[in-house]
């Protein structure tokens, strides 16, 4: 029998990675191993201890994750290998039976807290909010109180602890997407419609010179689906662009554009060109 593959992800079990990585895989194919932390789980897949890894790399509504970015710039050499992005729907959970006008403590990450503000502030007479690291955990910690306690989460953590929804989708801005990237050491397969992402960073700084580089995209018809920039981490001002555009690396104009790139940049590194899978 085939050992099955272990496909790592952002614990504890619950949380929004959790839930994309059980909506874009076969559990029955891959088992999937809780990390406490992205940095941890990204080393555990460039040191081989799991074959695979999910980790947020965008929110719609807070930006970009800097610890994942970071750590494919400067600490790993990984692929990125399918991208998943999730809407996140954000539910009021209690005790069975609570009633909202029980609820007195909210407990959930601090960003799931600021994403519902305004509708908890709505539905809820008067409550005191709680951090906690993340909404898995928040909603763990109130299994065993009260009518009086609630926590924001998903509905996969709700059921996981045997709690109530007793408000769904409560954030207040309903466009609330998380990007998701599946990370592995070997690329991943040719395939159609592909999204391709890559670092560099530009040989000279002087005027133009970012100009000049999207010119090479813009030149061929590449469509740029993002473009961000983070420090180097050498001199104050100096700069690395993370650039994600669609098609793969493999088609002729963006070998011509790569080919291009390199005479422009300093430094350039392929995250990986990859298949995209969206969900609902």
């Amino acid at each position: 029998m085939n050992k099955m593959q272990r496909l790592a992800y952002l614990g504890p079990e619950g949380t929004f990675t959790n839930e994309a990585a059980k909506r874009a895989t076969n559990e029955d194919e891959v088992e999937l191993i809780p990390y406490p932390d992205i940095q941890t789980l990204i080393l555990a897949i460039a040191n081989q201890e799991e074959n695979w890894g999910i980790v947020p790399i965008e929110n719609s509504l807070e930006g970009s994750v800097n610890m994942t970015l970071d750590l494919l710039a400067h600490k790993v050499d990984l692929k990125i290998i399918k991208e998943v992005l999730m809407p996140i729907n954000h539910h009021l959970i209690g005790q069975p039976g609570a009633k909202l006008s029980e609820i007195k403590k909210v407990l959930s990450h601090r960003q799931a807290l600021a994403q519902c503000r305004d509708n908890l502030n709505q539905i809820l007479n008067d409550f005191e909010a709680i951090n906690t690291n993340s909404t898995a955990e928040a909603v763990y910690s109130i299994k065993n109180k009260d009518n009086n306690f609630g926590a924001i989460g998903s509905k996969l953590v709700a059921e996981i602890n045997g709690l109530s929804i007793l408000a769904n989708n409560i954030q207040d801005n309903r466009s609330n997407w998380t990007r998701f990237i599946v990370l592995g050491a070997k690329d991943s397969q040719e395939v159609k419609h592909a999204k391709t992402s890559l670092i560099c960073s530009p040989s000279k700084d002087r005027p133009g010179i970012l100009y000049e580089i999207l010119k090479e995209f813009a030149m061929r018809d590449i469509n740029l689906t993002k473009i961000e920039s983070r420090p180097a981490r050498k001199m104050l001002g100096d700069y690395i662009f993370f650039i994600d555009f669609k098609g793969h690396r493999k088609e002729e104009s963006i070998k011509e554009t790569l080919l291009a790139l390199e005479k422009k940049t300093s430094f350039i590194k392929i995250l990986g060109s990859y298949p995209q899978v969206k969900l609902k």
